[in-house]
């Protein structure tokens, strides 16, 4: 029998690169990292710079092993490991699982952002033990009673979507996924179906998207705040929260998105970083 906790908290919430300053500080200007605790089980998704964060609560708790699932290799998604502190002290364990994108992979990745002249230490400093894997989309990866399944999404160089299952909740995070010009991307709609938490990129307004406010963002790679919506209420999925926001949005103009795309009774909103969500 499956047993709690099942949570997840974001460390990292913004899109493209970090934007920090009051304008964004309650919502939060980190990018991409997202905790995730299942049983004892440690996992992380992507090494944003909100991953500084999460390895100065770690060093909290030490010795930890910990599962990174990586979503893909662009730089606002990996530019937080060269500062990850866990990484730096014997006794920790970590494991390393990404796609192939664009013909790289995580460790050529980390190995070109710790290196002259780009960083002064290489990862021979590393004193913990860290591995790494490859996963196909499509692959799922168990780890005891917690299943994680993985999906391609629509995004330049491609993109890996997780789904966790656990005690009979399912979460969902979809970062960096760019809907259909038209009509559902039905394959997503399923990979989403009936999850009692989905995260997912919700970078731009219809007018952004469009080109009529600034120039266009189609083929950039990231969804709308009503096609991600759109998918989700299709997929019976019971709370969304749009994840992944544009650099240059605001704490006030995100509030002024939330009163116009959530009634008062929703359970919908929008990331907020250090958010805790419990599933079990």
């Amino acid at each position: 029998m499956s047993k709690g906790p099942f949570f997840f908290r974001y460390w990292g919430v913004r899109g493209s690169i970090p934007a920090p300053g009051p304008a964004t500080a309650r919502y939060g200007g980190n990018t991409t990292c997202i905790e995730v605790q299942v049983g004892d089980q440690l996992l992380c998704v992507d090494g944003g710079t909100g991953v500084r964060l999460y390895g100065s609560d770690l060093m909290t708790r030490l010795p930890v092993q910990v599962t990174f699932l990586m979503t893909h290799l662009h730089w606002d998604h990996v530019q937080g490991f060269p500062f990850f502190t866990p990484f730096l002290v014997p006794g920790n364990d970590f494991h390393i699982y990404s796609g192939h994108h664009n013909g790289g992979n995580i460790l050529d990745v980390l190995k070109q952002l710790m290196a002259q002249p780009a960083f002064p230490i290489s990862m021979d400093a590393f004193r913990s033990e860290v591995n790494f894997d490859f996963l196909e989309p499509g692959d799922a990866l168990t780890f005891g009673d917690l299943t994680v399944r993985t999906m391609l999404l629509n995004h330049p160089g491609g993109v890996i979507g997780y789904r966790f299952e656990y005690g009979g909740k399912v979460f969902v995070h979809a970062s960096d996924w760019e809907h259909p010009a038209e009509g559902l991307d039905d394959e997503f709609v399923e990979f989403i179906r009936d999850a009692d938490v989905l995260s997912v990129d919700a970078t731009y307004t219809d007018d952004e998207y469009e080109g009529r406010s600034g120039p266009p963002r189609k083929g950039w790679g990231h969804a709308t705040h009503e096609a991600a919506l759109a998918h989700a209420d299709a997929a019976g999925v019971k709370r969304t929260i749009l994840f992944h926001h544009e650099q240059t949005r605001s704490d006030e103009a995100l509030d002024a998105l939330s009163a116009k795309l959530f009634g008062p009774d929703s359970p919908n909103s929008f990331a907020i970083e250090g958010e805790r969500v419990d599933l079990l």
